[in-house]
């Protein structure tokens, strides 16, 4: 494996580090204004519509990958340095402007096309690529479990120290891309546009896919699971951190596992059999309104849930073309994000009236998904 390889996927983990704790310490952070699920739910969703526009704005500028790259991650430091400084709702507000990164706790950010396009063509072997691909996911989960780890031995009464270390970490994330050569490659005049019309008509198949599955995502990201264990049991910052340590260890290695079942059963049945799975278990979650049967099924869900991250991302840099593969990130991206911003808003609403319906809806939204997907490219043999 390049060595190129694993300082992209370090950045993508400490990116993992700071959205980590920021998806588990932000609802605690509103609340203490006196901020309502409902409130909290509205933050969560203005800061995916935020991070959605960033996105379309980063993909159309004309300027070179590493450019692009340090400019975003520039803006991502300056951000989170206003917050530090500033510690307030307010502040919170224009760094999120500043940064144009999402309170849900996943890396949606517009990097990662450039970063899965470079990493695609340092092999053509498809086993070495979902290894990489599996890497890169691996680090991002064992280092939001390394995130959690921090918040429950810390247990923050103020988050000023939780902030200081965000910014020191997008600060050698900044400094990774000053030392790494990216391909160089400038958007045509028109911008980064499909042209070929069977690789458009793929690209706008799975983006429609895409947006079910991030419909039902967007629902139960970090935030709002945070959220429920605060409003259903009442927990604090420490014991949910502690959740999500075992949350983000499981699912580190359960990305591991999915390059063996990727290997033997293939790509698209690796993606929907570890799927479903998991979003059964995801609807059996508030069921018996029992904390630790809630944690079990949880952790249940987080076995295979994140299965099908690096082979959806092996899946599509492989049969999308290479010279579109920046461009089609962007698209699937950009869906993701975009179709993600009603959830926390819908959620925050249900969460007042009946909290256990947040994880029925996404389960039942995310297993429409998986059948569609299958029912699409079972015939897939990748």
């Amino acid at each position: 494996m390049k060595f190129e390889a694993v300082l992209l996927s370090f950045t993508k983990s400490i990116r993992s580090f700071i959205f980590t704790t920021l998806a588990i310490t932000i609802p605690y952070f509103l609340s203490s204004f006196d901020f309502s699920s409902i409130d909290i739910g509205i933050v969560i969703l203005v800061s995916l519509a935020i991070s959605t526009l960033f996105l379309y704005v980063y993909t159309a500028l004309r300027i070179m990958a590493k450019r692009k790259l340090l400019l975003m991650a520039l803006l991502f430091l300056i951000s989170l340095t206003i917050f530090y400084l500033q510690e307030n709702v307010i502040f919170l507000f224009i760094a999120l402007i500043v940064g144009g990164f999402s309170l849900s706790g996943r890396d949606l950010t517009a990097n990662q096309s450039i970063e899965q396009y470079t990493m695609s063509l340092y092999t053509e072997n498809q086993n070495q690529k979902n290894s990489i691909f599996a890497i890169y996911n691996f680090g991002s989960y064992g280092s939001g479990a390394m995130a959690s780890l921090f918040l429950f031995l810390y247990n923050p009464s103020s988050f000023q120290f939780v902030f200081l270390v965000n910014v020191l970490l997008s600060l050698v994330q900044f400094a990774i891309y000053v030392a790494i050569k990216f391909p160089e490659f400038v958007p045509k005049k028109k911008g980064e546009k499909i042209e070929d019309k069977q690789t458009k008509g793929l690209v706008k198949s799975l983006a429609l896919l895409f947006s079910v599955d991030s419909l039902g995502g967007g629902l139960v990201n970090n935030s709002i699971i945070t959220l429920f264990f605060k409003v259903v049991y009442n927990l604090d910052v420490s014991q949910v951190g502690f959740i999500f340590i075992i949350v983000n260890i499981i699912t580190a290695f359960s990305i591991i596992a999915s390059k063996y079942i990727s290997g033997s059963i293939g790509l698209v049945r690796t993606m929907v059999y570890t799927h479903i799975i998991s979003n059964i278990m995801l609807f059996m979650v508030p069921v018996f309104h029992m904390l630790a049967v809630s944690e079990i099924f949880l952790y249940l869900r987080q076995t295979t849930s994140q299965m099908d991250v690096p082979a959806r991302d092996s899946f599509v840099n492989t049969v999308i073309p290479q010279e579109s593969r920046v461009s089609s990130n962007s698209v699937f991206i950009g869906v993701r994000n975009g179709m993600q911003i009603p959830g926390p808003g819908i959620a925050g609403f249900v969460m007042e009236i009946f909290p256990a319906g947040v994880f029925f809806i996404a389960a039942l939204t995310k297993i429409s998904y998986d059948l569609a997907f299958f029912l699409k490219y079972r015939e897939n043999r990748i």
